[in-house]
């Protein structure tokens, strides 16, 4: 790492950015790693960048513009996840309709030196089944902290609050949209029996 890298940002909530250490630290010590993509879509956002294809391009530099906006999508939800994870909402990284994201929160940068480093190594969360192939074009993490047998791969926060998922949303709304035309379809059934 440059030592002009040396650097941390406090976002909103007090959820610290370690970008040497590609994490995210919560004031509860939740700690969320991030994938080498995410942690340089981050950056880039806390720097000022919002352009869709300079974001692109930065990000996946080394795959020279051959990456589909399904990636740069998949990337974005995955940065929005790692926020939810440490209680930031995802609503602090705004779409701009047809020209990219925004990070619309605080964000102070300090040097390195005056932050306390976190207190356990940062260890990478489970992917979702659905995003594993937008991970799997980012370099492998480094390796995760031992764990205690018996232990939570989990941290408590985020297994407290699952129901907040996007996973759950869309299942939730899915089950609302179902209930609704079932609804319908009954009442019709019975109105047109009722007058037959």
């Amino acid at each position: 790492m440059d030592v002009k890298e040396r650097f941390i940002f406090t976002l909103d909530k007090g959820v610290v950015f370690f970008p040497e250490k590609r994490c995210l630290v919560a004031r509860d010590s939740t700690t969320v790693e991030l994938s080498e993509n995410s942690y340089r879509f981050l950056l880039l956002l806390l720097k000022g960048e919002t352009d869709k294809q300079s974001l692109i391009n930065q990000v996946w530099a080394e795959q020279r513009g051959s990456v589909s906006e399904s990636s740069y999508y998949g990337q974005l939800y995955l940065l929005r996840r790692a926020f939810n994870q440490v209680g930031l909402p995802h609503s602090l990284i705004k779409t701009i309709p047809r020209k990219g994201v925004k990070y619309i929160g605080q964000a102070t940068q300090s040097p390195y030196h005056e932050m306390v480093e976190p207190e356990e190594e940062c260890t990478t969360l489970p992917v979702p089944p659905e995003m594993a192939i937008v991970e799997k074009m980012a370099p492998p993490p480094s390796e995760a902290a031992p764990k205690d047998e018996g232990s939570s791969p989990l941290p408590k926060t985020v297994l407290k609050e699952w129901y907040h998922s996007n996973s759950w949303n869309i299942f939730v709304s899915a089950l609302s949209v179902l209930a609704v035309c079932w609804l319908t379809t009954l009442i019709l059934a019975v109105l047109f029996f009722w007058k037959g």
